[in-house]
């Protein structure tokens, strides 16, 4: 698994965020910074994404705030 971060965006708001991504199997596991859920998608996760338009196809909820991409990988290896 390869992981990085990306610049993006999401709400209503449209608020600045941090995306911890995780590349795996065809697709990318993602959160945003501080948040609880992850989701899986197909689509591309790059700088500026507005993570509110992308199609999930998985998600799971984590016990705590995702506030790294090594806590993202931790998750999704869990």
């Amino acid at each position: 698994m390869e992981s990085r971060s990306v610049q993006g965006y999401y709400g209503s708001g449209h608020n600045a965020c941090t995306v911890f991504c995780v590349d795996q199997d065809g697709g990318t596991w993602y959160a945003v910074e501080g948040s609880v859920n992850v989701n899986f998608t197909r689509e591309d996760v790059e700088d500026g994404v507005d993570v509110e338009t992308l199609s999930d196809v998985d998600t799971f909820t984590w016990s705590e705030g995702i506030n790294s991409e090594q806590e993202l990988a931790d998750a999704v290896e869990a």
